[in-house]
């Protein structure tokens, strides 16, 4: 009886590590989007603002980047979550682009439509749903 509880506690905090490091996989791919999307923004290879979605609070460029970030972030814990839950037994790298493909899918109406900014932020988010993928893959494969 003890042995079941002791085994059932184990369980309990290896899944809580788990959800962790798929957390900490949201975060790291949330910094990592931020930061090369704000590069190709300022650069010019993008037109695509990495601050736009809080553009409407009138707050100073630095405060609406940190709230962006903020949300960026938010949304990557979100979609590690979700991959995990949907595909996470996939194969990683062809997931990865299959996942990246669907988000580009999902903004292709919010962004413009120069060759420029298309290729950056297809390229972008094919980097960033890859990055999810295989670290999700990697942290399952671990687990086991």
């Amino acid at each position: 009886m003890g042995g079941k509880r002791m085994s059932s506690q184990n369980n309990s905090k290896h899944s809580d590590n788990f959800k962790g490091k798929i957390i900490q996989t949201g975060i790291a791919a949330g910094t990592l989007l931020f930061i090369f999307s704000w590069l190709a923004y300022t650069f010019r290879f993008s037109r695509l603002d990495p601050a736009s979605p809080v553009l409407f609070l009138h707050q100073s460029a630095v405060i609406q980047n940190i709230i962006a970030f903020c949300f960026i972030i938010l949304i990557s814990i979100v979609l590690s979550l979700l991959y995990y839950a949907l595909l996470g037994k996939g194969k990683p790298f062809i997931t990865g682009i299959v996942f990246g493909a669907v988000l580009f899918w999902l903004l292709f109406s919010f962004i413009s439509h120069s060759m420029l900014n298309l290729i950056t932020v297809f390229c972008l988010l094919i980097c960033y749903s890859v990055f999810i993928s295989t670290s999700i893959s990697w942290v399952y494969e671990r687990r086991r």
